[in-house]
């Protein structure tokens, strides 16, 4: 799939991070943050971004363990938000783990300058990494 848009989602307990972009010009954008209030809620959420940006796939931020093989608490609740965004989006739209290992942290690095300024960077972490991990998926392609 080359052609379309592609929103990816960084999935947290208490917020979701979205990024959107381009899969042509393979480049990502941080969107938006909102609270998780449960699964259904945060799934029609996804699902309204889906349709706004009329998206062809969403990525789904996968928290692997640093240790190969390993399972961590967040996988779990990162598979259960897969299986319910599945059966949520249009059955055109792919939903595609996709490894974020560290994603968070290099976010935090990466915009310490935004940060600086709290009013205009509140809680956007999570959607910079939402963009870091969409911008490797884009990398991969």
């Amino acid at each position: 799939m080359s052609k379309g848009k592609a929103v990816c989602i960084d999935y947290g307990k208490k917020r979701i991070g979205v990024a959107t972009g381009s899969l042509e010009m393979k480049i990502a954008f941080p969107k938006e943050v909102f609270d998780n209030k449960g699964v259904q809620n945060a799934a029609g959420r996804v699902c309204d971004i889906v349709s706004e940006y009329e998206a062809k796939i969403v990525i789904l931020g996968y928290p692997l363990d640093m240790e190969e093989g390993k399972r961590n608490l967040m996988m779990g609740e990162v598979e259960r938000f897969y299986e319910v965004l599945k059966k949520t989006l249009p059955e055109n739209v792919e939903v595609i783990l996709f490894d974020e290992r560290l994603s968070s942290f290099e976010a935090k690095d990466l915009f310490k300058e935004a940060r600086a300024n709290k009013t205009a960077a509140s809680g956007m972490d999570d959607s910079y990494a939402a963009q870091i991990t969409l911008q490797r998926y884009f990398d991969r392609m």
